[in-house]
């Protein structure tokens, strides 16, 4: 049995990707320093890793989930902000596995220049993909969203204006 214990480090508290070890979802514990970890077992000699950052504004019903939160969060008021940039990572490592295997991960700022993360690790490693980019998908809902909550804040102050003039008559 092969001990992988992976760490990462850099991770933006905004910015958490969705890490998969040979296809399968990885649920990491943060420690006390802020940075995650999680240790894996494993009896292959080559493990497959994986980051992806699934953006609200990419699903099927994006739609239908913004329309509802700007509805109860009283027209946008209480509403988290959308990440505006709207910038995916996409990485995938292959890496070859000894007995015991530590493996720091440390994640770049967010440009869509450069690499993603770096690997410290004594283990031999391929990197097939290792990039953030722009989701040109959710930056284009992101900017229709923008222009319906605004054109629902100027019909609701003309509403509240009219009804206000015709209290006051």
């Amino acid at each position: 049995m092969k001990t992988v214990n992976l760490k990462f480090v850099g991770v933006n508290s905004k910015f958490v990707p969705n890490i998969y070890v040979d296809n399968k979802y990885v649920k990491c514990k943060i420690n006390e320093f802020g940075s995650y970890e999680v240790n894996i077992q494993t009896e292959k000699d080559e493990i497959e890793i994986a980051f992806t950052r699934e953006l609200e504004l990419k699903s099927k019903l994006w739609w239908l989930y913004a329309l509802i939160s700007f509805i109860v969060s009283i027209f946008g008021i209480f509403e988290p902000p959308y990440d505006r940039k709207c910038i995916s990572i996409d990485c995938l490592f292959k890496i070859k596995l000894k007995e015991e295997n530590n493996i720091k991960i440390k994640f770049n700022t967010m440009t869509t220049t450069g690499r993603a993360v770096e690997i410290e690790t004594e283990n031999n490693f391929e990197e097939i993909k290792n990039e953030y980019n722009i989701d040109k998908i959710a930056k284009r809902r992101w900017i229709i969203l923008l222009v319906v909550k605004l054109v629902c804040w100027i019909a609701l102050a003309i509403l509240i204006g009219y009804e206000i003039s015709r209290f006051i008559k």
